[in-house]
């Protein structure tokens, strides 16, 4: 069974920042300095982890990913 997401709001700084609240950060363990890989589509941006990804998941699989999940949460 797969987990719930957690869902939280926050904003972009003027500075191009964008905090991430930190129920999400605990949750997934980002402390300061974690590196993470920025992918965008064309209506989402998906953080993740770089040692997540490196060496299991190709660029484009990743977007496979992130649409599947972007569909879920646009139509439940």
């Amino acid at each position: 069974m797969t987990e719930d997401p957690v869902i939280d709001i926050t904003r972009v700084s003027d500075k191009g920042q964008v905090v991430i609240p930190k129920e999400i950060r605990e949750k997934l363990g980002f402390k300061e300095g974690t590196r993470l890989i920025v992918v965008a589509t064309e209506d989402a941006v998906i953080l993740q982890r770089i040692e997540a990804v490196a060496g299991k998941i190709r660029v484009r699989e990743l977007m496979e990913r992130v649409r599947s999940i972007t569909s879920k949460l646009r139509f439940g």
